[in-house]
């Protein structure tokens, strides 16, 4: 059945956009072609390569959607399920809003990378969170769907400040909040951080997930420990590469020494139910170019931003946050180091805190124990609503 709608939705769209002339002219020409191979094998090979080139183009033109959030098989009149393209920081960024009653606190997510954008793959991870809350997430600029011809001098950490700043005063208009919930992961820690920091007064809490602190630091810690798990296990040829890394502080040491730490767990430790790979394969939130240009899209904007993020000390640049932060991290984080994101806790001051270690996760604990993580916010994001009041 799903086969079938798929297939009568490709052809609506073909209709509704007039290719349907076109897509036959092609065909007529094609079958002509296919006729004067004499050669059955070849009239074969012919038609399969036929096949595939006709199934890239039809997905190729297929437009992203989200479905609609349904109570059984009627669409839940109070949801909102959208993803859309607005102007930010002068260019076009894609967001993805969905949420089973419009009224309901709306949640701002800031993804990793810089380039890790989320919208591709993360719907079936927060169905629950849905049901609570909007849920947004947006593919910051350069990233996935927010890819496009945008200035290099452009990716810098004052301008996303100023995207999320752009994206937060959206959000409050469109719902008719005074102020809304921020979570980042990884990257997105140092724009959630530095915006509470900033604009306390658009935030409810902010919620900390892999907390990036310094990038110096971080990488040095992350190099010895998947040092120390090579000599453990004498992975020779991990040990040879690592030795070759002389100074960790520049891009291409970095990537070496980050393959690393993914084989030792230091990212993963606990392999989510869900493939990453798959559900972003599956998404219809990403057009297909979207899909297959998602780890070129997410180099090119680390490389970007690569001088910028060893600016960053949040240690010596954030003593104080004045709105309620809790800090979400994997036992076994070594990509945003789980020593130097308990040492920034510790000296941080904030009206309340918490940290919160998950005991079988490294760097995503969203994915890896997605039903604690999902059962954590609700939590916590429940309790501030309460005490506050705000809607």
């Amino acid at each position: 059945m799903k086969i079938l709608g798929l297939r009568l939705g490709i052809k609506k769209y073909i209709v509704d956009i007039g290719l349907t002339p076109y897509i036959k002219l092609l065909l007529s020409y094609i079958y002509k072609l296919i006729a004067n191979f004499k050669d059955k094998g070849e009239k074969i090979m012919l038609q399969v390569l036929v096949v595939i080139i006709l199934i890239i183009c039809v997905l190729a033109i297929i437009p992203p959607r989200t479905p609609k959030i349904k109570r059984g098989r009627k669409i839940i009149a109070e949801s909102v399920a959208e993803i859309k393209k607005i102007r930010i920081g002068g260019v076009e960024q894609s967001i993805l809003i969905r949420g089973n009653n419009i009224n309901n606190p709306v949640i701002l997510f800031l993804h990793g990378g810089p380039g890790n954008s989320e919208i591709g793959y993360i719907r079936k991870y927060q169905k629950r969170l849905e049901e609570k809350f909007v849920v947004v997430r947006w593919d910051q600029r350069g990233a996935g769907a927010s890819f496009s011809k945008i200035p290099k001098d452009s990716f810098t950490i004052e301008q996303f400040l100023n995207d999320v700043d752009e994206v937060s005063d959206y959000l409050i208009r469109t719902f008719n909040k005074n102020k809304i919930f921020i979570i980042g992961h990884s990257w997105g820690t140092v724009l959630a951080t530095l915006s509470v920091k900033n604009n306390p007064h658009k935030y409810l809490t902010y919620i900390s997930v892999g907390q990036f602190v310094n990038m110096r630091e971080n990488e040095q810690i992350s190099y010895e420990f998947a040092l120390t798990k090579a000599k453990e296990v004498n992975d020779k040829k991990a040990l040879k590469d690592l030795a070759c890394i002389e100074e960790i502080c520049t891009y291409k040491n970095m990537l070496k020494s980050r393959k690393y730490v993914d084989k030792f767990g230091g990212t993963i430790k606990t392999v989510p139910k869900r493939g990453l790979g798959t559900s972003l394969l599956l998404s219809t939130e990403y057009k297909f170019f979207d899909k297959l240009n998602y780890p070129i899209r997410a180099i090119k904007s680390s490389r970007l931003m690569y001088d910028e993020l060893f600016k960053i000390n949040l240690m010596t640049d954030v003593k104080e946050l004045e709105i309620p932060t809790y800090f979400i991290m994997g036992k076994y984080d070594y990509t945003t180091v789980y020593p130097l994101a308990e040492a920034f806790y510790k000296q941080l001051k904030a009206p309340i805190k918490e940290l919160l270690v998950f005991e079988n996760s490294a760097h995503l604990p969203q994915l890896e124990e997605e039903e604690k993580f999902n059962d954590t916010l609700i939590r916590i994001l429940n309790n501030r609503q309460r005490d506050r009041g705000d809607h």
